[in-house]
């Protein structure tokens, strides 16, 4: 059964993300502001789902990591752009937090009497960091993956787009066709129709892309690849839906928060492209750029 109030929220959202793409250049600090927002609310949503389910976690630490490693990773894409010299620094900067995170968790350790409890929570910690901030920073690289960062994400509005759309075609088809369980235990609505539905919506928007929108933007791709991310992009989206499903149901919460009516918490927008932004980054760099 189709949820039309749903629908309506989620379309008005999508209206929103789409002039936000296409109206603010890249290396806009707004950006950088919506971007880190987004992960930190990400995270926050994230340990409360692990405290919910008793798994302890530092969720005010992991939130302040999760800013700090955003504005890292778009300090080091932005120095991409520039002198090798500040390119390498900004490399060594990147990596030093991330050693630094790990260290910090665990030297924490220390502080506690029940050395149990502080293994526990330091690894609710890590995974929080790895699930968001980690998976979450090749969508802040994608977005300052164009050369000229004078104009719009049009890689990351690609990504968003075909990602949101695969969903939206999972859904769809999904509830309408929807028979043989994709994953009953981890979420019993999901289908393998539903799966082939994400995957003919994708090929669609591509084609879309391909004819009517690419020779607007700074931003191509070849034809044998557009039949390759049609595929991988709702792969590796239902993954990313599923991970989150399986958390979800571990600890018996419906939505990771109630931010919007039927759609949850950012952690429920964005489960899917924390699996498809680092595929497509990985598959730009090497196969595409």
């Amino acid at each position: 059964m189709l949820d039309k109030k749903r629908i309506i929220i989620g379309t008005f959202l999508a209206i929103v993300i789409t002039l936000l793409f296409l109206l603010i250049p890249a290396n806009n600090i707004f950006c950088l502001i919506i971007l880190s927002s987004i992960c930190a609310i990400g995270v926050w949503e994230f340990y409360s789902l692990l405290i919910a389910g008793e798994i302890p976690s530092s969720k005010k630490l992991g939130t302040f990591i999760s800013i700090i490693f955003s504005i890292a990773t778009w300090y080091y894409m932005h120095s991409c752009k520039n002198l090798i010299y500040k390119s390498y620094l900004s490399d060594i900067i990147l990596w030093s937090i991330m050693a630094s995170i790990i260290i910090i968790t665990f030297y924490r350790l220390l502080a506690y009497d029940d050395m149990r409890e502080g293994l526990f929570k330091a690894l609710g910690t890590l995974l929080g960091f790895i699930y968001i901030p980690f998976l979450f920073s090749f969508f802040i690289r994608i977005f300052l993956i164009n050369d000229d960062l004078s104009v719009p994400a049009y890689a990351a509005f690609y990504i968003v787009l075909c990602t949101k759309i695969s969903d939206t075609g999972g859904y769809f088809i999904g509830s309408k066709f929807g028979k043989n369980k994709l994953a009953k235990i981890i979420s019993p609505k999901k289908s393998w129709e539903g799966l082939y539905g994400g995957i003919l919506f994708c090929l669609v928007v591509n084609i879309f892309w391909k004819i009517f929108i690419e020779k607007y933007v700074f931003f191509s791709i070849p034809v044998i690849h557009i039949l390759f991310l049609s595929f991988l992009i709702p792969l590796f989206g239902t993954a990313g839906d599923l991970v989150e499903s399986l958390f979800k149901r571990a600890v018996k919460i419906k939505d990771s928060s109630t931010i919007t009516y039927g759609i949850g918490g950012i952690l429920d927008m964005i489960d899917s492209l924390l699996f498809t932004a680092p595929m497509f980054y990985i598959y730009y760099v090497f196969l595409l750029k």
